[in-house]
């Protein structure tokens, strides 16, 4: 959901800022309440994800953010982070425990200077991540866009620096692409692709990285079992949306495949199996002895794909011997994950590392069939019809600017009537 057009950074590559779209755009909380309304109506209820211009330009984001929750959403804050550099506002983000979702592009300072048009926000941003530290969940997800140009040579650093802050649970990466124009940026590089960001990430990290399709990552029954959506982009086109794990040890990242004995693929394929397997079982309240039957379930598949020699770091009988060691130490009462990552190769405490590819759509490539199956889109109420409505988020781009004028005429809070009339 678009929150305003107005931003605190007005970098050449955006398009979502008052000096590119050449009038305000700030809607009383009137209109994000029939937003919020109506989609807490379905069944499932989608995450909102709060975007801008930058969503900490509204003084009333807060009150904003609390109108959501009171209808039931897990709400995503996109930001550029600059305004959580201030020790006070990232007290309030942490106390309204939501997920932040930064733009990071990495640690090139150039990159910085020429896209965003501010090489010293890159230690601002650090600030703020820093600032988001101090919290027991890690919920910061970093926005990155890539530019082959820019960011392959960046990436095992960047990765360290990721690794050394326990409070970033994932990396959302986006190929470049160029959607702004001429007169606001020179520039006119050689597309990044998917391949190429995935190419990129493997020489950073030891071992092959295995993605997948997000669009394979759908569990719709084992969801149901377990009451929640464990994913905000699943069902989507398999040329959309990828993903992977990467797994922290001592100093280095390794991809979940280094773990898993046939594959990341394989094991996707042997969950969709089990998926569809429960599926005879959700048309009514599933029993403690079913539940307990689907969690046996999934610990074989656990059993089957995990390698626990590349876990212990030995094979044989030196395996043995360390699994020994491991269970000896937990029998003596030492405490588990203490044991964990002293006896296996995991030795760094954070958690893994999400990593999802989001290829933006643009122009020259945009797909129909990939914006049918799209199940991440930009809500608005159509002045028109006075409906909420939706679009696949690589049109609202092309889009969004008269549909936004027109709200701004309508929804604009006073004193944001800035409107071109061309």
């Amino acid at each position: 959901i678009e929150m305003t057009n107005r931003c605190n950074m007005n970098c050449p590559i955006c398009i979502t800022n008052v000096p590119s779209m050449k009038f305000q755009f700030e809607p009383r909380r009137e209109y994000f309440d029939r937003i919020f309304k109506h989609y807490a109506k379905f069944e499932r209820r989608p995450h909102i994800q709060l975007f801008g211009g930058e969503p900490t330009m509204r003084e009333d984001l807060f009150e904003i953010i609390e109108l959501a929750k009171s209808y039931g959403f897990k709400i995503r804050l996109v930001t550029n982070g600059l305004k959580i550099a201030d020790e006070a506002y990232a007290r309030k983000i942490l106390d309204s425990n939501i997920v932040v979702q930064i733009a990071f592009d990495g640690l090139n300072k150039e990159m910085y200077a020429r896209l965003r048009n501010n090489e010293g926000s890159l230690d601002i941003k650090m600030k703020a991540l820093e600032n988001l530290s101090h919290q027991k969940k890690r919920k910061v997800i970093l926005m990155t866009v890539i530019d082959k140009q820019y960011n392959e040579e960046d990436m095992p650093k960047f990765l360290e620096y990721c690794l050394k802050n326990p409070q970033i649970r994932g990396i959302f990466f986006m190929p470049l692409t160029q959607v702004w124009s001429e007169e606001r940026l020179d520039y006119k590089p050689e597309r990044t692709t998917q391949e190429d960001v995935e190419h990129i990430l493997e020489r950073a990290v030891h071992g092959k990285v295995e993605f997948v399709p997000l669009g394979s990552w759908e569990f719709n029954n084992l969801e149901k079992v377990f009451n929640q959506i464990l994913w905000p982009f699943t069902g989507v086109h398999p040329n959309c949306e990828s993903f992977t794990y990467l797994i922290p040890q001592e100093g280095r990242f390794v991809s979940l495949s280094y773990y898993l004995k046939h594959g990341f693929f394989t094991l996707v394929n042997d969950m969709r199996a089990l998926d569809k397997l429960v599926e005879r079982y959700t048309s009514k309240p599933i029993g403690r002895y079913r539940r307990a039957w689907i969690y046996m379930q999934l610990g074989k598949l656990f059993l089957k794909h995990w390698d626990f020699d590349a876990l212990i770091g030995a094979k044989g009988l030196r395996a043995f011997g360390r699994w020994t060691r491991f269970f000896f130490k937990l029998a003596i009462g030492k405490n588990f994950w203490d044991v964990f990552h002293q006896e296996t190769t995991i030795k760094n405490r954070k958690g893994t590392l999400q990593i999802v590819l989001l290829p933006f759509e643009d122009d020259e490539i945009v797909e129909s069939e990939r914006l049918e199956k799209c199940t991440s889109c930009f809500a608005y109420i159509d002045t028109v019809t006075d409906t909420v409505k939706s679009i696949p988020f690589c049109i609202w781009e092309k889009y969004k600017k008269p549909i936004m004028k027109e709200i701004a005429r309508i929804y604009n809070k006073e004193g944001f009537q800035n409107i071109d009339p061309d």
